[in-house]
């Protein structure tokens, strides 16, 4: 923990939505002796110690729950020593981050002695560099972009002010990100603009190093794909670009405070530049991959290219997608926790995203659409996922301890639930302000919810795969709390809503019958051989989403080994079509780029699932 001596602290200039400032120390240290940095803020940080960056971080927590870092920096450590701290503050809810004050608390200690910390003698500045207030917005789940001026005057420094933040500072268990080497890359001109082809899907910080003749304005677009003949920077209200005020000379920057990623850039300017080197540094979660020859060279590049996926969407949590959200869902990251098992040696990542979900509960006892999240539409469907991950989290770790802070969370959402079963039995779909989402298939996403208000009159429905998952997971919570959950008569009104000619509906609204709801059903017992096969047929059923071919396989592999074969060819056959596109990571969906009306993502997390069944079956 911290001393007590330092304190939460901001520059003289009052705090403002998307506003940079730099604290400045100095320190002496022993040497051969372990030096620690432990710092918190709001909302991103920098450290650079002696010239070099030596640890960066979003502060992805909340602000009733404040975590800190601990970092070693004996390595860049001298006798004389310069800190120095850039703090980017976004004051403004999205999906990825709770609108907070800004400050930062920091303490530099070696052994027992304080060499170091954050008090209103601290120098620090408004940084004049940066663009303060521009409020440039990427996406509405992203936040913000930055403007950096390479030729705006330095602003002078002054003593600090305390903030008014009052913390219990927990430290943040898992290791900091790695920044990897520069990418090859290859720059072609086009027109009036010039591409680069980091050869692969790349997740991390814009790395810049080139000439100008003059100062001008350069305009960095990044995308995934160039499938116009440029990256697709704008699409709907979204902005996929940074801007850079270039100096006259050379111009050398490295942005470590806004993660971006794809495969290419698209640089503009006025006037032509000369790059030495254009590109996005890889910033990397430090795993140990368990290696796996499978003697087939299709199946070695699908699972490879799933690892690569997995990895792309692991940063300071899990992560939907690294382009367009990097926001932390329930669902999303069930299924990257079941990948991770498989792929990684170590599970403190997992035991970290399930406790910082855990702190979305909502009064409603639902948990918040994402983890932060400022911007909330909760999905009930995801938090039954939540009980699912962590179920499934204690069965591989056997860390029971995680149920100190979870098991009150999963206690409520499960009181959730039972108060919204009517005497019929079922579980009626949510009201205002949930979105009923199961997937992102026809009569499945219910997206119109998004946008509906607290007056819009409740239309009240029954839908199978909500229900089908709330029986799943309730044997898992009478396992985890060693109780008998009874759901005999919950089956049975499923399948009286719902069975209709041989398989399950998808609602009483809807005669139309989906892959997931059924192998749902399958799953609680409510599905027989019979309707396996017409679950692998697909034969007059909504084909189930990238996202839900778990609850698939799982499904036709409950009857054995009949279907270890289908697993994999339908495998291949899925994931064979994007590796012929040239995908370097799995798509969102099956339509890559052209879904979401031009904006799908060609990395998203959630479709890694083929380590699950390449590493259990071949």
């Amino acid at each position: 923990m911290f001393s007590g001596k330092s304190k939460w602290i901001w520059c003289k200039n009052a705090p403002k939505e998307d506003d940079y400032a730099e604290f400045v120390s100095q320190f002496k240290a022993k040497e051969g002796e372990k030096v620690v940095l432990k710092i918190s803020c709001d909302s991103v940080y920098n450290v650079y110690l002696n010239g070099s960056l030596v640890a960066y971080y979003g502060c992805s927590d909340f602000p009733w729950y404040k975590m800190f870092d601990e970092i070693d920096i004996t390595r860049f450590c001298k006798r004389e020593n310069d800190l120095r701290i850039v703090v980017w503050h976004f004051g403004t809810d999205s999906s990825t981050y709770i609108k907070g004050d800004a400050g930062v608390i920091f303490e530099v200690m070696q052994g027992e002695e304080l060499l170091s910390f954050s008090s209103p003698s601290t120098l620090s500045r408004l940084m004049s560099e940066y663009k303060n207030g521009y409020k440039k917005i990427i996406t509405q789940q992203l936040g913000y972009s930055f403007l950096y001026d390479a030729t705006a005057l330095k602003s002078g420094y002054s003593e600090s002010i305390t903030v008014d933040k009052t913390y219990d500072l927990h430290k943040r268990q898992i290791p900091q990100n790695v920044l990897s080497d520069r990418l090859e890359i290859k720059i072609m001109r086009k027109g009036n603009s010039t591409l680069i082809d980091m050869g692969r899907e790349v997740s991390g910080f814009l790395d810049l190093d080139f000439e100008s003749e003059k100062e001008q304005k350069i305009l960095i677009a990044y995308g995934e794909h160039i499938a116009d003949g440029g990256v697709r920077r704008i699409i709907g209200t979204r902005d996929f670009s940074v801007e850079y005020v270039a100096k006259a000379g050379r111009n050398v920057y490295l942005n470590a405070l806004r993660r971006i990623a794809g495969r290419y850039l698209e640089i503009f300017s006025d006037e032509e530049i000369k790059i030495n080197y254009i590109g996005i540094r890889p910033s990397v979660y430090p795993v140990t991959v368990k290696e796996k020859d499978f003697g087939d060279g299709l199946i070695k590049r699908i699972y490879d290219t799933s690892v690569a996926t997995l990895r792309l969407c692991m940063h300071e949590h899990y992560e939907d997608c690294p382009w367009r959200e990097q926001a932390l869902y329930a669902m999303d990251s069930r299924n990257q926790m079941l990948c991770g098992y498989e792929a990684f040696e170590e599970t403190e990542f997992q035991r970290h995203n399930i406790l910082l979900i855990s702190k979305s509960l909502r009064s409603d006892g639902l948990l918040s659409l994402t983890a932060p999240c400022g911007v909330d539409h909760p999905i009930p469907f995801f938090s039954l996922c939540f009980i699912l991950q962590s179920s499934e989290y204690i069965e591989k770790t056997k860390d029971f301890s995680i149920l100190t802070d979870i098991g009150p969370v999963i206690e409520k959402i499960f009181e959730a639930f039972e108060r919204q079963t009517d005497d019929n039995g079922l579980i009626a779909s949510f009201p205002y302000p949930c979105w009923n989402f199961y997937e992102w298939a026809e009569d499945s996403h219910n997206d119109y919810q998004i946008t509906r208000k607290a007056t819009d009159p409740y239309q009240k429905s029954y839908d199978l795969i909500l229900n089908c998952m709330y029986v799943y997971v309730a044997a898992l919570y009478g396992k985890i709390f060693k109780k008998d959950i009874d759901t005999t008569n919950r089956k049975e009104a499923i399948k009286r809503a719902f069975f209709r000619g041989g398989t399950f509906r998808l609602s009483d609204r809807s005669e139309k019958s989906s892959q997931l709801g059924n192998s749902l059903a399958i799953l609680i017992g409510l599905g027989d051989e019979a309707l396996a096969k017409k679950v692998a047929s697909c034969e007059g059923m909504i084909p189930a989403t990238l996202s839900m071919k778990v609850f698939i396989y799982d499904a036709l592999l409950s009857f054995g080994g009949e279907y270890a074969d289908f697993v994999i060819d339908d495998i291949k056959a899925t994931y064979s079509k994007m590796l012929s596109c040239g995908a370097t990571s799995f798509w969102e969906t099956e339509l890559g780029e052209a879904d979401f009306d031009g904006a799908g993502s060609l990395c998203h997390g959630w479709s890694a699932i083929p380590i699950l069944y390449l590493r259990s079956i071949k």
